[in-house]
């Protein structure tokens, strides 16, 4: 019952925040709200904007939304203010303000991109995500300090997700598709006066591929190949030869395999013992294996999930013969019970 109050108090909320009733920018107050979600002890007013209610029980329960860290380093959300309002009175909910540099989208503001040519231009990299995904931008060698913190506050803001990162991208949509580390080159574009960035070597064969499009080689691609994905090698049929199905005896022996993979917590040597440990298995323990790619260096994703798949699958059937061998055994036991 208790869960079920606290998400209707959330959803109320959320009316009011969407009516009007998140209001001000104030910081957040020095009050306290019970465990409960009842209302906390009056007074205590901060320094935001915005009148206080004589008491915050005039607000009705507190909201259970949390308070959330800005990227400036500000307070957001829920404030624990009650303030007036037109119609009475409201618990405050601050929006965070908008990035000094870069939008949601995440795009450099142009401001800090103003060129007229390309010798005013220079490229800061920064984290589009907490995967550690990385945009290499081109910016004013005026603006080159700026950015550069603002990037660095950008990256510290973020959460460690363990997730794999994407390879760096450039302002015209070009990758790094081998991850070489390379520098992007930047031009000023004399259209925009606007400084903008592009991967060497985004030639793929015979052809430019289009912003978006991956340039694929090696398997299953003879020759440089553009393909409108983020990823190689693509699935289809037409791209492949020599399909072979698996048999029974195959995914037994893939399950078993991957059964077999010893298991871990770690950290990476960059990361500080403070980091969040990541969760997985350790290449050495396994190569050579279907999960590994021919480098020894990288996990195949695709390899690895097939033999996941695999073994869901022996266990499927392994449930279902046990099932057969239940409703056999309810058959047999109902027969007997009838003989008198």
């Amino acid at each position: 019952m208790r869960l079920q109050n606290w998400i209707a108090l959330g959803f109320t909320s959320a009316i009011v925040a969407a009516c009007g009733g998140a209001v001000s920018l104030g910081e957040i107050g020095s009050s306290q709200t019970t465990s409960d979600g009842g209302g906390g002890t009056d007074g205590g007013g901060t320094d935001g904007g915005g009148t206080e209610c004589s008491s915050k029980a005039d607000c009705g329960p507190a909201p259970k939304s949390v308070a959330i860290q800005c990227s400036d380093g500000s307070i957001g959300g829920n404030t624990g203010r009650c303030l007036k309002t037109a119609t009475g009175c409201a618990w405050e909910r601050r929006e965070c303000p908008t990035d000094a540099c870069f939008d949601a989208t995440p795009a450099l503001s142009p401001v800090y991109k103003k060129c007229a040519s390309t010798a005013d231009c220079t490229v800061i990299d920064f984290e589009i995500n907490c995967c550690g995904s990385m945009h290499a931008t081109g910016v004013s060698v005026t603006s080159k300090a700026t950015v550069a913190t603002c990037a660095a506050d950008r990256a510290a803001a973020f959460p460690k997700c363990g997730c794999p990162t994407t390879a760096p991208i450039a302002d015209d949509g070009t990758t790094d598709t081998g991850f070489s580390g390379a520098a992007p080159a930047v031009t000023c574009n004399q259209t925009t006066s606007q400084c903008e960035t592009s991967f060497k070597g985004e030639v793929c064969g015979g052809t430019t591929c289009k912003p978006g499009a991956t340039c694929c080689s090696g398997v299953p691609f003879p020759t440089p190949t553009c393909v409108d994905s983020g990823a190689c090698p693509v699935s289809q049929r037409k791209h492949k030869k020599d399909i072979t199905y698996l048999s029974e005896t195959d995914r037994q022996r893939l399950s078993d395999e991957l059964l077999g993979f010893p298991l871990a917590t770690y950290r990476y040597k960059s990361e500080s013992e403070t980091e969040r440990e990541h969760l997985g298995f350790i290449i050495d323990d396994i190569a050579p294996s279907p999960a590994v790619q021919p480098s020894g260096e990288r996990v195949d994703m695709y390899g690895y999930q097939t033999m996941a798949v695999a073994t869901l699958q022996v266990q499927a059937r392994e449930l279902a013969a046990l099932r057969r061998e239940v409703e056999d055994l309810k058959a047999t036991c109902a027969t007997r019970s009838k003989r008198p």
